[in-house]
């Protein structure tokens, strides 16, 4: 490892250690300056001097519900293939530029956006910006790289269906959703990438990678007029026709008990998922929600996790989400156990969730959860990386600084009343879908217990 590469990973650890310092009683994510260039590209900077690195973050509007019906996957294709060559650089010469400077760059598509990622050395500013800038606004898509790409995608998808664990999630959304845009797998299956090629990738790049679509966040030690100035110097010129954004509908919650039995015949666990469709991003009960989530299936301690793991035994880890998107995206409860502890391990999660319904949560444990949360909110914001994937979360979602801070005091103020009216809300109860991967032939006649049974196989392409 390089001397600089080390220096690197020194800084990545100091900045990741928590701040040594009282914690205010309710936290606010810090101020930051909102820019609209004159081509519609939009600016965030937030400065941050205390350690010489910064954070680059560009989000586009477009994520995988904008890909091809068809050819689910071409936009995280389409990222992940900047890198792969641009009209003055190959992709041995990027790769070779990228670590010269000890530059950590990333790509990654979700169902509502797509993020590319940068952190670097304050002393390598100029450098750093010059590399984004190439691979972002002259990438040239080789064929023998998009061939390669496409195969090895194939060959991953595959590869994690091993590993139920990999898989599981995109089993469950394929469920809950179907037709619907979220149910679209955002990396794609077998079939969808044999579909995409190389004009297919071209032309997804220039329909969504126009400035009024993109965002790009700053966050570090750097002054703000200085980067304003850079970054319009080098993508004020840029053109486009900015794209629609893609319509994605509200989905209503499934009625009814679904179930889905994914057969992996070498299974000595079995994995589930139980939930139904829980609530979008903007959400004006998400504070409420998030501390109720939390003493339900969101920490250590919380009661899903206690019931599953440390009273029965029956598995090493349960935990519940939300997953908040432009639409509502899914609540999940999710765990695995034996094949032998199947059916007493959804039974237990089943009586939880009844417990949840009939009992809820008083005065001190909504203290708890409250204490918890803001506790751990200052070390998710506090390192350049954070900070400038929350700048672009945030402004993909419409969702402004004062908005997010005004959620959190909300959120310290729950009250009992707030907790059920959300729990009789939110939380699924005679309700649900359930997907289990497992050993079919042990757990097929447990899973009629549940409701109405579907049946694949995880060998087969697709999810």
């Amino acid at each position: 490892m390089t001397a600089r590469k080390i220096l690197f990973v020194v800084l990545i650890v100091l900045l990741a250690m928590p701040l040594a310092v009282a914690q205010s009683a309710t936290f606010e994510l810090p101020e930051y300056k909102h820019i609209a260039l004159p081509n519609g590209l939009t600016v965030l900077l937030l400065e941050k001097h205390n350690i010489p690195m910064i954070s680059l973050e560009i989000g586009l509007r477009s994520g995988s519900v904008a890909d091809p019906a068809g050819k689910e996957g071409t936009g995280s294709i389409t990222a992940s293939l900047l890198r792969k060559g641009t009209a003055t650089r190959s992709s041995e010469q990027l790769s070779a530029d990228i670590d010269f400077i000890g530059m950590d760059y990333n790509t990654r598509v979700d169902q509502d956006g797509t993020h590319i990622s940068a952190d670097f050395l304050k002393k390598d500013l100029d450098a750093a910006l010059a590399l984004v800038a190439d691979m972002v606004l002259h990438p040239t898509f080789p064929d023998d790289e998009v061939k390669k790409k496409l195969a090895q995608e194939q060959d991953g998808i595959r590869s994690a269906k091993d590993d139920p664990r990999e898989v599981m999630q995109q089993y469950f959304m394929k469920f809950l959703f179907g037709d619907h845009p979220y149910g679209r797998p955002p990396e794609g299956d077998e079939r969808s990438l044999a579909n995409i090629s190389q004009a297919d990738i071209a032309g997804f790049y220039r329909k969504h990678y126009t400035p009024g679509n993109v965002v790009i966040a700053v966050a570090g030690d750097f002054d703000a007029a200085a980067m304003q100035a850079k970054l319009t110097e080098i993508f004020g010129a840029w053109k486009g026709k900015t794209p629609a954004v893609p319509a994605v509908p509200a989905l209503k919650t499934v009625t009814g008990k679904r179930v889905l039995v994914v057969d992996k015949p070498d299974a000595t666990q079995t994995y589930f998922m139980i939930g139904n469709v829980g609530i979008g991003d903007t959400n004006a009960d998400r504070g409420y929600i998030n501390v109720v989530n939390t003493l339900f299936g969101g920490r250590f301690t919380s009661l899903f996790n206690t019931e599953l793991r440390i009273k029965s035994g029956y598995s090493y880890g349960a935990y519940s989400y939300f997953e908040q998107m432009r639409a509502p995206g899914p609540f999940i409860m999710s765990s695995f156990t034996k094949n032998a502890t199947t059916e007493p391990a959804l039974d237990k999660s089943f009586e939880v969730l009844g417990r949840l319904h009939k009992d809820g949560f008083g005065a001190v444990d909504l203290a708890s959860a409250k204490t918890y949360i803001n506790g751990n909110l200052p070390p998710r914001y506090e390192t350049t990386p954070q900070l400038a994937r929350a700048m672009i979360a945030l402004e993909l979602a419409g969702i402004t600084r004062e908005q997010f801070n005004q959620n959190l005091v909300r959120q310290q103020s729950t009250t009992t009343a707030d907790a059920h009216r959300v729990i009789d809300t939110y939380f699924p109860n005679q309700d649900y879908v359930l997907v289990m991967i497992g050993k079919a032939s042990e757990i097929q006649k447990i899973a009629a217990k549940y409701g109405t049974v579907a049946m694949k196989k995880i060998a087969d392409p697709g999810f």
